[in-house]
């Protein structure tokens, strides 16, 4: 997506700072912890999550300080986020990374950390040949280099993202904004993998097009709304996900999607600090008046040429 003031639309498509947790292949999702917020998570203390942080900005001379991605530390001194965070729009964060201060925080809320740590640098994946779902050049990650290692935490796991693995379950984990429009505490949810390739809109919806019409015509926040509009969302090719390298996950019945915040939040697998493996991170969201974000998230992908991007960016660490 085009992103707009970092929660970016394209046509409906919202486009967010995302975070979220998951489960291991097979593993049955706990109803209880996935029909609360992340949009639907639940705030959460697990430990296996500690590597997850928030991502904050700070610029003194205006007073600003404030939250506005999620990440995954995956080395003593290296987090995994979205591009989007980090560059773009300059209303959004003003300055480029490094350029004011930008932090790393860890903690189970960002606006009381336990640990901050600050940003010296940063690198993006090459974009996309052919775009990507929000018209950007696609391949929304980073890699962010902190100036020192949080004390105390595990970095997580890479993982190979494979086609094998669409229908499985995974976790996300992330500080965005929640059903009930907070923002700052840690959630977690589960979210299948739906659909490695195919138009945004149909895919949401099953090829239902009279849901897809019913929802635009009455639920759809982004909407203008037209007839024109309504038609041009729909139409194949207009939004679609980069096959291979753009995944729609969660929106289920009973499962939670990324929302604003969560951008960059991980896509996970694993139920311990030490086996918490990441496997792609949250770049955008669908959502409605009544649902906010709840339709369906994007996640950037960790396959061949992503991963061997971000492995190469951790072995290249100052």
């Amino acid at each position: 997506m085009q992103c707009i003031q970092r929660a970016c639309l394209l046509g409906g498509v919202v486009s967010i700072l995302s975070g979220c947790a998951v489960q291991s292949p097979g593993e049955q999702g706990n109803s209880s912890a996935s029909q609360q917020q992340i949009v639907d998570g639940t705030p959460t203390t697990d430990p296996a999550l500690e590597a997850v942080g928030g991502i904050v900005f700070k610029y003194a001379p205006a007073h600003i300080q404030d939250f506005s991605c999620t990440g995954t530390l995956i080395a003593p001194k290296v987090v995994l986020t979205a591009r989007h965070c980090v560059v773009g729009d300059p209303g959004w964060h003003f300055f480029p990374i490094p350029s004011f201060n930008n932090f790393v925080v860890f903690g189970d809320n960002v606006t009381k950390p336990q640990q901050k740590l600050k940003i010296k640098g940063y690198v993006t994946a090459p974009p996309s040949p052919a775009g990507g779902l929000l018209g950007d050049g696609g391949r929304d990650i980073a890699v962010l280099y902190l100036d020192k290692a949080p004390q105390g935490i595990t970095p997580a796991k890479l993982g190979h993202f494979q086609s094998t693995m669409l229908g499985t379950h995974f976790r996300i984990a992330g500080f965005g904004q929640t059903e009930n429009f907070t923002v700052g505490t840690k959630l977690e949810g589960l979210a299948t993998a739906r659909a490695l390739q195919g138009d945004w809109y149909p895919l949401l919806f099953n090829n239902d097009h009279d849901a897809y019409q019913t929802w635009y015509w009455t639920d759809a926040s982004l909407a203008t709304p037209s007839d024109e509009e309504e038609a041009a969302w729909w139409a194949p090719g207009a939004f679609m996900l980069e096959p291979g390298y753009e995944l729609l996950a969660g929106g289920l019945p009973g499962e939670s999607v990324s929302c604003w915040g969560d951008s960059g939040g991980p896509l996970l697998l694993g139920n311990s600090a030490a086996n918490l493996t990441v496997y792609g991170v949250s770049f955008a969201g669908e959502g409605s008046i009544s649902r906010n974000c709840g339709l369906g998230g994007g996640y950037a992908v960790l396959n061949d040429e992503m991963l061997a991007f971000v492995q190469n960016a951790v072995a290249a660490a100052p």
